[in-house]
């Protein structure tokens, strides 16, 4: 008998480790390689992070595409801007036009919400950030003895990598995100939550799923919908057959298959319900925001998940919101002032709600796009790039400053990794996550578990990017 229950206690472990069960969310919802998932979190093991008291959210805005940073952000200096401009031609944002700051880079006119809250100190711009494998130089590049991440320029592959950070290994073969392994790292510090810290309002992706926890993925306009046979609300004849399918939930099961299914399920149902009442209790805010913006609609509903944070036992949550339309190979003007606008308005308007909050220390907010775009014109737009640069929000990013060097500007000069101005990043996606990581509280050591490139970056990689106030 013992060396039975011993192998029934081993199956069981193995089984909690690494199964995933069906959430009972219903159809409002959209799921992760197409189906919403929980994963058990009833083996988690004490960890650094399991005493974790205050809360800290990270929300990932994906501009897919590959956002031209480089009229978002323009050099003021006059040498600077003159090379600038002769490189970017009629892509060049007028020089008078900029909204200038005390640093090297102003900001695009459509951004002036943004630009303000920079100048607060509640902005922060990394300069020239990308995907790579190690620290690269031109001549390394051109004459094919450096090591770079495989199908550069190309959206999917640039998407995936960038997502997946680990750009040393085949997208393929990676399976989860820098998202969802920061999610496996901090899932103790939600100790008593039948949720995953990790949620999309913009479908699936490659940056929130984890080698553990998998995230769910929930409707922009209403979360979620119960089903509609065990939702009490819906109707009268739903509470009899709730209780009876608690019943059958709450019996105990010889086998540890069908008892671990039982309680997975249970704690799906448990969680939902949750969810669906936190998501009913924070509908509105006194802050306004357009309704009929993408992305603004998207940070409302992780406004409101933030908002029932104690209520879902969270100390730790990721999330993930995305705009599509940052392609531009043509009519790049129009089609970049209006994208801007929507993301300068769907930001400041997020902040003002973390403010309504008292959260904004709480919560960093940070932009991710494919790759930067080219410096020279395609037409009356530019083509796919490499390096560009990026935004972090939030009360605690030591803001109004800009981490990173400026590249060069000349077409086929020294960060230009051919004669198109796709310009070599200084910074890799490694070393901006992990600076994320790190405040989430993430230890050193299992940042190199998060980000497995981190360590071709030296010992020193945070050398000069203090983007978060001590």
């Amino acid at each position: 008998m013992t060396k039975h229950r011993s192998k029934a206690q081993t199956l069981r472990r193995e089984f909690l480790k690494q199964s995933a069960c069906v959430a009972l969310l219903g159809s409002g919802t959209a799921a992760m390689s197409g189906k919403l998932q929980l994963m058990s979190s009833a083996m988690a093991q004490s960890s650094a992070y399991a005493g974790l008291s205050d809360y800290k959210a990270l929300v990932c805005v994906f501009l897919y595409g590959g956002a031209d940073s480089f009229s978002m952000f323009v050099p003021t200096d006059d040498v600077a801007y003159n090379e600038y401009a002769s490189s970017r031609a009629a892509l060049a944002i007028p020089q008078d036009s900029l909204l200038s700051t005390a640093g090297p880079l102003g900001f695009h006119s459509k951004l002036s919400r943004l630009h303000g809250l920079y100048q607060e100190g509640n902005v922060a711009l990394l300069s020239n950030v990308g995907n790579l494998i190690t620290p690269v130089t031109r001549g390394a590049v051109l004459n094919d003895s450096a090591l770079v991440p495989s199908d550069l320029f190309a959206h999917n592959h640039q998407q995936a990598q960038w997502m997946k950070g680990n750009s040393s290994v085949p997208a393929s073969v990676v399976q989860s995100g820098w998202g969802g392994r920061m999610a496996d790292m901090l899932q103790d510090a939600n100790a008593g939550s039948a949720l995953p810290p990790s949620f999309s309002f913009h479908g699936s992706n490659s940056w929130l799923p984890g080698n553990e926890v998998q995230p769910l993925a929930l409707n922009t306009n209403n979360g979620l919908s119960l089903l509609s046979y065990l939702d009490a609300g819906a109707s009268s004849n739903n509470g009899a057959r709730s209780n009876s399918h608690d019943a059958l939930l709450n019996q105990s099961y010889s086998h540890p298959l069908k008892q671990q299914a039982a309680e997975t399920i249970a704690r799906a149902k448990l969680g939902s319900g949750q969810l669906a009442s936190v998501i009913a209790a924070n509908q509105s805010f006194d802050t306004p925001y357009n309704n009929s913006s993408k992305l603004a609609k998207q940070l409302r509903m992780v406004a409101r998940l933030i908002a029932g944070r104690e209520q879902l036992n969270m100390k730790r949550q990721v999330f993930f919101v995305g705009l599509g339309g940052w392609d531009t190979h043509d009519h790049q003007t129009p089609r970049l002032n209006a994208l801007l606008t929507e993301l300068d308005d769907s930001l400041a308007d997020f902040y003002a709600t973390l403010a309504e909050l008292s959260l904004t220390d709480s919560v960093t907010t940070f932009t991710a796009s494919d790759f930067g775009r080219t410096l020279t014109i395609n037409g009356d737009g530019s083509d796919h790039g490499w390096g560009g640069h990026h935004m972090v929000m939030g009360g605690a990013v030591n803001g109004n400053n800009l981490f990173g060097e400026l590249p060069s500007y000349e077409i086929s000069g020294e960060h230009d990794s051919g004669d198109k101005g796709r310009v070599i990043p200084n910074l890799s996606i490694n070393q901006y996550g992990a600076l994320l990581g790190e405040w989430m509280g993430i230890t050193p050591g299992d940042l190199d578990e998060v980000f497995p490139d981190l360590v071709n970056f030296g010992s020193d990689w945070q050398a000069g990017l203090d983007l978060f106030n001590t």
